[in-house]
């Protein structure tokens, strides 16, 4: 596993984060636990999560945290302000998802806190201005947007160093090798094929880090790697796997 490094975050970043939506399930603890163990066995030491994907998700989260004593040794990307059913990128609401989490996790910080979507309506200012101040506060490491334009990112950051505050550190917009027919959900910004070269252009340039993501299929496929006994897996296990290895 290669590890990179962002601004606010004294831990190493694996290259490939470990996601805990919809294969995450907190009614199967040891499942669960099989899971976060076998990440971290194969070099994975960043764990993406979010307010949206539930509090069941996120206390069974901070349990493996508590009993595997990782809270120091992980990095918790954690993601707020998503929309349900009304925009959410206020200032009340990032600080409403962010102690939720906080609290769910039985945790003092999280060393990433992401913004779910943006809404172009909201001026940039108060944005910046609370993520720096539960930055401040310790409650926060590093900040950034998923779903977020590079044009608004750019606006963010200007904003910051205008006013002597932290700029947004990472972003995560959809990113892939193949270009997208439809969106794979609601508003999703994403920064593949002809469309994107602008924003690639513009990341290029610019020391905002993009952030890789990992999928159900890969810690499947490395769950029966090891299970098993005659060495048969799904056809895309030993590419997912060989992917891994070079990471």
């Amino acid at each position: 596993m290669k590890y990179g490094n962002v601004p606010g975050i004294s831990k190493p970043i694996s290259r490939l984060a470990q996601g805990t939506a919809t294969f995450f399930n907190p009614a199967d603890p040891a499942d669960c636990y099989e899971m976060l163990d076998l990440s971290t066995e194969f070099g994975i030491n960043t764990f993406d999560t979010a307010h949206c994907y539930g509090a069941e998700k996120s206390i069974m989260f901070g349990k493996w945290l508590k009993d595997r004593k990782m809270a120091d040794k992980v990095v918790i990307l954690a993601k707020g302000a998503h929309p349900y059913g009304h925009p959410r990128v206020t200032q009340k609401d990032i600080t409403s998802d962010l102690e939720a989490t906080l609290e769910w996790m039985q945790v003092d910080y999280v060393d990433l806190l992401v913004l779910h979507r943006d809404d172009p309506a909201v001026p940039v200012g108060p944005i910046v201005e609370i993520l720096n101040e539960h930055q401040k506060a310790g409650k926060i490491g590093a900040f950034g947007g998923s779903n977020w334009s590079h044009r608004r990112i750019e606006e963010a950051n200007n904003y910051a160093r205008e006013n002597g505050l932290t700029p947004f550190a990472v972003s995560s917009p959809n990113y892939s090798l193949a270009e997208q027919i439809e969106e794979p959900w609601a508003d999703c910004l994403s920064i593949s094929g002809p469309g994107g070269d602008e924003a690639r252009e513009w990341y290029g340039k610019s020391d905002v880090a993009l952030f890789p993501w990992s999928s159900r299929i890969l810690f499947r496929a490395l769950s029966q790697e090891r299970r098993s006994a005659a060495g048969k897996r799904p056809e895309h296990a030993g590419l997912l796997l060989a992917l891994l290895r070079e990471s």
